[in-house]
């Protein structure tokens, strides 16, 4: 079976569930090398790809709105009764969440014929805090939008109700001859808009042409090493930290000092850039996943046991009841999980005969 075709379809079923999103496509963009092959031979635990980013909002609606007027996203339609209703209570995606009680919906915005796909879920009836974000603060994630023409973007992300982050609200020049803007959408998500010099030329059509994240990290080189040799990305790494004038302008941090380093799955695109921020004041963030401003990543694994007990024994908090996988119907195993910087990785695989479907309501 096609590893591909085969999560599709997965996911497709597990989307009809509603416990979790679909996974993003792999489909190739312009100028973008194609996903390494992925070996399932190991008898250990891996990381095999990446599905979804989400980011936990106070109301999806609204926040699908914004997505769609600023980006020209594809969102799911509004029924007749003018609100996307609540998914069916599920115990069990309830375990992996640790949110007992709760009540939950969740749905997607995407680009057509890109990786551009942004998760917007929405829990409550359990306590939570929302979060007030800084881009320097360890755990925080960054949205990196590839666009053709940063200034079209921003025109429209304003006109939806974003705030401009970068002082003097114009982009600003990059070392590789770019432009790139700050902004925060309405739950206070920071987004960068970011157009490579190159990009009317090589891109595809289109406004926005790829994505990234970004996420600021409380010790750049601990990080990289759990995500390089517990997690199996790929990672390469700056020297050092130094006084990047382009990310002070952007940030409008003047003092602050950057060391980079940038991560990718195995079998995925998506490149992860992980930033610590010197020479600034900075507070990690101590979130749960209900709480606004809280974000995750999916990550589909092979032998995900073996996979989430690795994660344990390296220190990453398991935040599933029993710190370990649990089963997720119709047929999944899934974990949340804690990276260093407290962003939420959701490691899950298909298993089969390992669940039931949770009981129709009333029978």
């Amino acid at each position: 079976m096609d590893m591909r075709a085969g999560f599709r379809r997965w996911s497709y079923a597990l989307a009809a569930a509603a416990v979790l999103s679909a996974p993003a496509g792999h489909a190739t963009l312009v100028g973008q090398a194609p996903p390494a092959p992925v070996s399932t031979d190991s008898g250990k635990g891996a990381i095999i790809g990446t599905g979804t980013f989400t980011a936990f909002v106070e109301n999806m609606d609204r926040s699908l709105a914004f997505y769609r007027d600023a980006f020209g996203m594809e969102v799911p339609a509004l029924p007749a009764s003018g609100e996307r209703p609540y998914n069916p209570t599920n115990p069990q995606l309830f375990a992996m969440f640790d949110i007992a009680g709760a009540r939950e919906r969740h749905q997607s915005a995407r680009v057509p014929g890109t990786r551009i796909t942004v998760e917007l879920m929405e829990i409550q009836d359990v306590e939570h805090r929302t979060i007030p974000l800084r881009v320097q603060d360890p755990g925080s994630a960054t949205l990196v939008l590839l666009v053709r023409d940063v200034d079209s973007v921003l025109a429209r992300a304003r006109k939806a109700g974003a705030s401009v982050v970068t002082p003097g609200g114009m982009p600003v020049a990059l070392a590789d001859g770019g432009r790139a803007l700050l902004i925060r959408d309405l739950d206070g998500r920071f987004i960068e808009l970011r157009q490579s010099a190159t990009a009317a030329a090589t891109a595809p059509a289109g406004d926005l042409l790829d994505m990234r994240l970004s996420i600021a990290v409380s010790d750049v080189n601990e990080t990289t090493r759990i995500y390089r040799d517990v997690l199996g990305f790929t990672a390469d790494q700056d020297a050092g930290f130094s006084a990047d004038t382009p990310t002070q302008l952007l940030t409008g941090l003047a003092s602050a000092q950057v060391k980079r380093s940038r991560v990718q799955a195995p079998g995925s695109a998506l490149w992860i850039e992980l930033v610590e921020f010197k020479g600034v004041e900075r507070t990690p963030l101590r979130m749960r996943i209900q709480d606004r401003g809280a974000a995750r990543l999916q990550v589909r694994a092979q032998n995900i046991d073996a996979l989430v007990a690795a994660m344990k024994s390296a220190g990453l908090k398991v935040v599933s009841e029993g710190s370990v996988a649990v089963p997720i119907p119709p047929n999944f195993k899934g974990a949340l999980v804690a990276d260093p910087n407290n962003f939420f990785l959701t490691p899950f695989a298909p298993c089969d005969g390992c669940t039931s479907r949770p009981p129709t309501p009333g029978r």
